[in-house]
């Protein structure tokens, strides 16, 4: 094993890389559903507390949830805003896979990850997001790669 991967993210990469991202972690990808169910449940609260025995507490049960879904989507959009403001974007990434290593190099900082610092590797419908035990998630698109072989080898790396 040993091939190497290059790309250069713009505006469409970071928001594929966190639809990606966001849907393949567990708590995540719930966020809104939750929010939406707060809110559901307050207004519900609300309409069949007759005797107003709950009070405040389902006005603040949606107000909370409304809070939440407003952070589902500001934070998407800060997320990658702040990756497009990045001298990153634009410029071209490296990423050699060898078979003790990750080697990197971009326009910030060049390195080594050793595949032992490797907490877990997924295949997502368009890409592969590799997590380390620390640092950054790395998500990779398919269409970077030359062959579905250079996938497979990375998915299946024992870690």
């Amino acid at each position: 094993m040993n091939f190497t991967v290059s790309f250069r993210p713009d505006l469409n990469y970071y928001k594929e890389a966190y639809s990606e991202i966001v849907r393949n972690n567990g708590v995540k990808r719930f966020e809104p559903v939750f929010a939406i169910a707060m809110i559901l449940s307050g207004i519900g609260l609300f309409y069949f507390d007759k005797t107003n025995v709950l009070g405040f507490f389902p006005i603040l049960f949606s107000g909370i949830g409304a809070f939440e879904l407003i952070k589902v989507y500001t934070s998407r959009n800060k997320w990658i805003n702040d990756r497009v403001k990045s001298g990153v974007t634009g410029q071209e990434v490296k990423l050699q896979f060898t078979e003790d290593l990750i080697i990197h190099s971009g326009p910030f900082s060049n390195g080594n990850l050793k595949w032992t610092s490797i907490k877990s590797v997924g295949q997502t419908d368009k890409g592969v997001i590799i997590i380390p035990e620390t640092g950054i998630v790395i998500y990779l698109p398919k269409r970077i790669f030359d062959s579905k072989d250079q996938i497979d080898i990375i998915i299946n790396r024992k870690i």
